[in-house]
């Protein structure tokens, strides 16, 4: 069992889905608290606060299941991102631009959050030990597309989902889901410096929404974490181990 969990979730911003959502009232009031719906309207960008709200909800949310040990109702007003002083920045295009940094708070949890801009796509990154006061730790994160080329998940839902363990396959339900599998194991094991035959990702039976993945080293419990993401042409995750190099946390 990994003394450091994690949790991610990427949002394309391209998507039309994602515009103008700020002005969608019944929306808003679902997922926001009243103070959050409040920060929604006074942002300079109310779309790109909302969004940035909502992913770190989700990545928090990935994380306190883990350190609870099964996933709590998923009331997202529940989950509260409070952002550091200071911690926006003016919308730019440049890559990987932190646009936001602080902490989710819920049910006496505080997880560090970090939520990057690059291009079209938002990434939040959140992570926790298991005991004591939360840490900034470094951890490993990706956002990749399903149309790069050249890479280990450029190939079809059945192709990627071979290469899974019958484990592994069991929690697969789209090609971006077998994709992200096979990217995060495979820059796991170069991180880790193992064998990629030796690691597996596997998720716990139960709803698709409610099986945080954990990472097994020859089929026992590993010093790693991982968190899974995907949305449309997008996958992303996060990743930690014991050797995990200094970078973006």
């Amino acid at each position: 069992m990994s003394s450091i969990v994690v949790g991610n979730d990427v949002v394309d911003l391209a998507q039309p889905r994602t515009r103008g959502r700020s002005s969608d009232e019944r929306f808003v009031a679902r997922v926001l608290a009243p103070a959050e719906a409040d920060a929604v309207r006074r942002a300079g960008d109310p779309d790109l606060e909302l969004w940035c709200r909502w992913a770190a909800k989700e990545a928090g949310y990935k994380v306190v299941s883990k350190l609870i040990g099964a996933p709590p109702p998923f009331v997202h007003r529940a989950f509260e991102p409070v952002w550091e002083e200071g911690g926006a920045v003016a919308h730019t295009a440049a890559d990987h631009v932190v646009v936001r940094r602080g902490v989710v708070r819920y049910a006496g949890h505080t997880v560090p959050v970090t939520v990057e801009r690059a291009g079209s796509t938002l990434h939040a990154v959140a992570h926790a030990p298991r005991e004591g006061l939360p840490l900034r730790v470094s951890v490993v994160p990706r956002v990749a597309s399903l149309d790069d080329t050249g890479v280990a998940w450029a190939a079809s839902r059945e192709e990627l989902t071979s290469r899974l363990t019958p484990r592994e396959a069991d929690a697969v339900y789209s090609l971006a889901s077998a994709a992200v599998r096979v990217g995060a194991r495979g820059e796991l094991a170069a991180l880790m410096g193992v064998d990629e035959a030796r690691l597996e990702i596997v998720c716990a039976p139960g709803p698709a929404s409610q099986r945080p993945p954990h990472v097994l080293l020859d089929g026992q419990d590993a010093e790693a974490d991982v968190s899974l993401s995907h949305d449309g042409r997008w996958i992303a995750w996060a990743l930690w181990a014991p050797s995990t190099p200094e970078t973006r946390s």
